[in-house]
C-alpha cells in the first residue's frame, strides 16, 4: 500500500512513517522539508499520486484560537481537496478525544482548531476516518516545562486516561490497513485515568528528582472534571504509565 504522511517530521508522523514501513507499506514522508505544504497547497498533487491512503499528523503549536482554526481548518481543505482530485482511497485525520465538547475547548484554542479540523474531514468528498487519542504520557513530560519558576514547574490539573504515544502509532497503523470502515470515527485511550499533574511529578522524580511540581487549577471546569475522558466507544490500550515510565529509564 502507498501511504502520504503528512507532518512526518513530526513526533507522531516519524513514529508511525518508521512502523507503517516496517510492515511493508510504500511511505511517502511528506513535509515542508520534501517541497509539500498543506497550507498552500504546494506538492500534494505530486505527493498523492498514486496513493492508497493519506494519513494526516500535522501540527502546529499555539493557544491562540483564531492562529489553530486558520491553520486546522485551511490545511485539511487543501488536503481533502487535492486527495479527492488525485482518487485517493482513504484519509485519516490524527485528532484529540472530545475536542468538540464546548466544556473542553471552550478555552483551549488549540482544541478548537481541532475541532475545526475534525469538521472539515467529516464533509470531505473523500472516505475520511478521524481517530481520536486520549492524552499522550508524554504530554506531562512536556508539562514540565511550559511554566517554570527556577525548579519548580506549575503543571495544570486535567483529568484524563492517558495512553503511550507509541500505541497511537500502532492504532494509526492499523487504521491505515483496515481501509475505511463505515464508521467515521475510532478511538484509543490509557488503560486507567490520571491526573497529568500527578504524572509529571512522578516523572520528575525520575527524570529531574531537584524538580519540585506544583498542581494548578485548569481554567476550565471541563478540563479538571472529566471532559477528556473517553464517553463512547473506544479502544483501550494495555500499556500503563508504570509500564511506560519503566521503558524511558531502560
Amino acid at each position: 500500500m502507498r501511504v502520504i504522511v503528512l507532518g512526518a517530521t513530526g513526533e507522531m508522523g516519524r513514529r508511525v512513517s518508521d512502523l507503517l514501513e516496517a510492515r511493508g507499506h510504500s511511505v511517502g514522508r511528506a513535509s515542508r522539508s520534501t517541497g509539500v505544504d498543506a497550507v498552500t497547497g504546494k506538492g500534494l498533487a505530486e505527493a498523492f499520486a498514486g496513493a492508497d491512503a493519506v494519513l494526516d499528523c500535522l501540527n502546529k503549536q499555539t493557544l491562540s484560537a483564531r492562529k489553530a482554526i486558520g491553520f486546522f481548518s485551511t490545511t485539511a481543505r487543501t488536503v481533502t481537496d487535492a486527495a479527492h482530485a488525485a482518487k485517493v482511497g482513504h484519509l485519516i485525520c490524527l485528532s484529540i478525544l472530545n475536542v468538540g465538547d464546548p466544556r473542553v475547548n471552550s478555552r483551549l484554542g488549540y482544541y478548537r482548531g481541532k475541532a475545526a479540523q475534525e469538521a472539515v474531514y467529516r464533509s470531505a468528498g473523500v472516505p475520511s476516518t478521524v481517530v481520536s487519542s486520549a492524552q499522550w504520557f508524554e504530554l506531562a513530560r512536556s508539562l514540565l516545562g511550559q511554566v517554570r519558576v527556577g525548579r519548580i514547574a506549575l503543571v495544570p490539573r486535567m483529568l484524563a486516561q492517558p495512553v503511550s504515544a507509541g500505541s497511537v502509532a500502532t492504532f494509526l497503523a492499523d487504521v491505515v490497513a483496515d481501509g475505511h470502515r463505515a464508521e467515521t470515527d475510532r478511538r484509543i485511550a490509557g488503560p486507567d485515568q490520571h491526573d497529568l499533574s500527578e504524572l509529571a511529578r512522578r516523572i520528575a522524580a525520575v527524570e529531574e528528582p531537584r524538580t519540585r511540581v506544583l498542581s494548578a487549577p485548569f481554567l476550565g471546569a471541563g478540563i479538571a472534571t472529566g471532559g477528556l475522558l473517553p464517553h463512547a466507544v473506544t479502544t483501550i490500550d494495555r500499556v500503563r504509565f508504570e509500564d511506560w515510565l519503566d521503558s524511558q529509564t531502560d
